[in-house]
């Protein structure tokens, strides 16, 4: 049946909609999540209701290459070509229609989903000793250049003036075991408070550490930080500076050592004095020290509270090569989740408004939360890894396949819906990840890196053999 105009349509698909085959997992918590925040029946009898509203902006940041109309286009093609229950119009909204709508929706809707999502997705499973890995890391967003966002978020120093877009500072928290972002914050790019550090301490406030381990960074080394996973029962492996030195104690069989490490952080039980100075208590935390050397590159030392003997050295110093896992999160979203064409602006936002760049943070979070659910679900369906699954190649089927599922016939769905999930599991990577190594290069030259040339290919590295405890230096 097909309506004469686009209300008639919606007024009968609207209220039911929901983009397959994320919506067995959303749907529940988007209908939960509406009726919460008082959304449920708001713009009643327009098109663009909450629930189509809430796809769309998650369509969007899945859809990077499309502009508005385009990416509403796509989303309900299924319906205009294979139900033909639009009608015969190009454009489905009037322009400005989606941002409006937007702005009066708010970022609230979105964070409270991607809470209930994370919720939803967890419990962890355990990947180490019973302990599941989480890292903690950030990186930056670019966004339209608009006098708002560049007064909102800022800009990066540049050689000649400031960079060319406004970019937020993100730091996030990833579940190593199935890749899936846990937590995250945002900032502008510089001031005071807006570091990687302080972001930090801001989700950790909000987390529960029992049962965590943490994989850190050299650049997030901080005594306060690690006693602050401590004190909420987590553990941690963090990647030393040069700089700290702990007081050696006792050298353990397998060649590390146990230490003390001394600092000072905020005293909880009193509260700042009037004139904003904080009060310091110095506290002590019993460590391991793990010194590593790998051949072609400097050795460098470990520092984790997991003291019990019965985890080796060895098995802390590979565990810890997964904390790159969340750099390759990073390259999924922005690189490839994020993709554009060419004429198009290379940013990671498309939002020309603070308050809608804040709205899409949480939209690209939920949005690659739902696809590695996806890839979850195709691999323990079919006994594969799910970290060995292309996501690439897993996005590009969901493209093909989401217009098309959502106008299926219900009786239909489960079945085909199955099929693209044996279609995910067999997007195995063709070169595991692990074993694979790569020039330190680049293809500009731009920095001190050597540039790339043909003499420069990925080769196949056991670190497993390769890798070396040795003694620390008392």
């Amino acid at each position: 049946m097909r309506f004469a105009t686009m209300a008639e349509a919606f007024a009968n698909i609207g209220e039911d909609f929901s983009l397959t085959p994320f919506d067995t997992i959303l749907q529940p918590l988007l209908e939960e999540t509406l009726q919460e925040q008082g959304h449920h029946k708001w713009r009643k009898g327009t098109i663009l209701i909450p629930k189509v509203l809430v796809w769309l902006v998650l369509v969007l940041t899945l859809r990077r290459d499309l502009n508005y109309d385009k990416a509403l286009n796509w989303m309900l093609s299924g319906l205009r070509w294979l139900t033909e229950l639009l009608p015969a119009h190009h454009k489905i909204v009037e322009d400005g229609a989606i941002s409006h709508a937007r702005v009066k929706l708010g970022v609230s809707v979105f964070q409270v989903l991607f809470a209930k999502l994370v919720a939803r997705l967890r419990p962890l499973p355990a990947d180490f000793h019973g302990r599941s890995s989480v890292v903690f890391d950030g990186s930056t967003g670019t966004m339209p250049d608009t006098e708002a966002n560049r007064d909102a978020f800022g800009q990066p120093p540049a050689r000649r003036g400031a960079a060319a877009f406004p970019q937020v500072r993100l730091m996030a928290l990833l579940g190593v075991a199935h890749r899936v972002l846990l937590a995250v914050a945002y900032a502008p790019y510089s001031g005071k408070g807006t570091g990687e550090r302080a972001l930090l301490l801001h989700l950790l406030t909000q987390l529960g550490c029992q049962g965590l381990l943490f994989l850190l960074d050299a650049g997030l080394y901080s005594v306060e930080l690690l006693w602050h996973i401590s004190q909420r029962h987590g553990e941690f492996i963090v990647k030393m500076p040069a700089q700290a030195q702990p007081k050696l104690r006792q050298r353990l069989p397998d060649g590390s050592w146990l230490a003390e490490l001394t600092g000072k952080v905020q005293d909880p039980t009193r509260p700042p004095a009037a004139n904003g100075r904080r009060h310091w208590q110095t506290v002590t935390l019993t460590v391991r020290i793990i010194r590593i050397e790998i051949p072609g590159f400097r050795p460098f030392r470990l520092l984790t509270n997991l003291v019990d003997p019965s985890i080796s050295a060895r098995e802390i110093a590979l565990h810890y090569h997964r904390r790159w896992d969340i750099e390759i999160a990073y390259d999924e979203i922005k690189t490839h989740q994020c993709a554009t064409l060419r004429g198009q602006s290379p940013t990671t936002f498309r939002s020309k408004r603070p308050d809608l760049v804040k709205q899409e943070v949480y939209a690209l979070a939920i949005m690659y939360n739902l696809i590695r659910a996806l890839i979850r679900q195709a691999a323990e369906a079919h006994a594969q890894d799910p970290c060995a699954i292309s996501f690439l190649d897993t996005l590009q089927h969901l493209i093909d396949a989401a217009p098309l599922l959502t106008a299926c016939p219900p009786e239909e769905r489960a079945q085909k819906c199955q099929t693209l999930l044996r279609v995910i599991a067999d997007c195995v990577l063709a070169r595991s990840r692990r074993p694979r190594c790569n020039p330190r290069v680049i293809k500009v030259k731009m920095s001190n890196w050597p540039c790339k040339n043909a003499t420069h290919k990925s080769e196949t590295r056991d670190i497993v053999k390769e890798l070396k405890i040795i003694d620390v230096q008392p």
